[in-house]
């Protein structure tokens, strides 16, 4: 079989859940079928470290990872990585891509762009389609967009470690996990800082109706205790805010009448999946409540429609069960493959007692660090301090593994 005959199981995204699908279909699927991993992205991008890489020099090396088909699927292989591309358009058949691919992907079809200053597009035909399209949380959370190359993002990391060194006074909004970590991780650098971190919420990675009190207890008092100026049960406007300094030092005035002084500026708020442009081609299958693509329990995309028979999804922007971490992606990711390379051996006679559900996890987890030796965690029935909560994440933030998972 000659590379243009093989069929293609599309793969949309290449974080933690769409990696994991992409590295268990190729060790499965048929010599009929091969993985098209498609990333907009340039490079494999480690969230987990992405806050200590902000304010760390030389940190931001070990959260990135080349992305071509070497290091995702090993020497000599039939299956294709196309980083720095995105999707633009889904079809019945296949998606569509914003650039020419022909040279990796030969007898695909290019597409004229439509509107004005539009290049040429190519449509990737496909057998069946994976949606690992994850959420946005901004940078450094996640890669900015305008990062076309692995160097524009060590910039942009750069750039962001000299802004916080020559910061006096930061402000961080926002106290769910992301908001509390920043700020240990740039008390971890720069020990002397003044920083308020100002949240809505009445306690700190919580919202009062969760098993989060002792966690969030923890988190308070060792933050306190580091000279944090923190500001529970309070807001202010940040519509026209954004992350990074302000040029000078200001006064901002809380919904409560609180003055904060400040000269750099950090947005923590929740990340947002990733489907506004998934919902213009078709919001049927976007819960309007939550923004996640639905899907039933075995990761297939809940419509009756035939132009999402071969669709799946999985990950941040899907509405599967459980937590939206890492450790869950690493679980659906291989039970998705399964499904996948069932329904293909079987041609379209899959009996559901076949197929393997998306579970969730034993009981609600988080681990919070505060720097490489603070933090606190919530296991399943319980909170812990931070010499666990460092030795579960804090000190190596799992960057190793996070490499381990490449094979080049």
């Amino acid at each position: 079989m000659t590379l243009e005959q093989l069929k293609n199981v599309v793969v949309v995204g290449a974080a933690s859940a769409g990696l994991f699908t992409a590295q268990s279909l190729a060790k499965s699927l048929p010599d009929t079928h091969r993985v098209v991993l498609i990333e907009a992205n340039p490079v494999a991008y480690w969230s987990i470290g992405a806050l200590r890489a902000a304010v760390q020099p030389g940190f931001e090396d070990k959260i990135i990872h080349d992305l071509t088909n070497d290091t995702v699927f090993g020497a000599n292989t039939r299956h294709v990585v196309l980083a720095g591309t995105r999707v633009v358009d889904l079809l019945t058949d296949g998606a569509v891509v914003n650039r020419d691919v022909t040279a990796s992907l030969p007898g695909s079809e290019t597409l004229k762009g439509e509107g004005e200053g539009e290049g040429v597009k190519t449509k990737v035909q496909a057998d069946k389609v994976v949606l690992a399209v994850g959420a946005d949380y901004g940078f450094p959370s996640r890669i900015s967009p305008s990062s076309s190359t692995k160097d524009d993002v060590l910039r942009e990391f750069q750039q962001m470690q000299k802004e916080i060194a020559a910061a006096q006074e930061i402000l961080v909004i926002g106290g769910g996990p992301t908001g509390v970590e920043f700020v240990g991780e740039v008390l971890d650098e720069h020990p002397n800082k003044v920083v308020t971190l100002l949240t809505r919420g009445p306690g700190l990675v919580t919202n009062g109706k969760d098993s989060f009190a002792g966690l969030s207890s923890k988190l308070l008092s060792q933050l306190q205790n580091l000279g944090v100026r923190v500001i529970l049960n309070d807001s202010l406007s940040a519509d026209d805010l954004s992350t990074g300094p302000l040029g000078e030092s200001k006064t901002f005035t809380t919904e409560k009448g609180q003055k904060i002084s400040a000269d750099y500026l950090m947005l923590s708020s929740g990340g947002k999946p990733s489907t506004g442009w998934i919902r213009a081609i078709d919001s049927s299958i976007i819960d309007p409540d939550t923004s996640l693509i639905t899907v039933t329990p075995t990761f297939s995309i809940a419509s009756s429609s035939p132009r999402w028979a071969n669709y799946y999804a999985l990950g941040d922007a899907a509405s599967t069960p459980g937590p939206k971490t890492s450790y869950i992606a690493q679980q659906h990711g291989p039970a998705l493959a399964h499904n996948i390379v069932t329904a293909i051996n079987a041609a379209g006679n899959t009996t559901s007692s076949k197929l393997k559900k998306a579970g969730g996890p034993p009981g609600n987890m988080i681990v919070v660090p505060l720097g490489k030796s603070g933090g606190a965690s919530y296991l399943m029935f319980f909170s812990v301090g931070g010499w666990l909560t460092s030795l579960a994440k804090g000190k190596t933030l799992f960057v190793d593994m996070f490499h381990k998972w490449f094979q080049a």
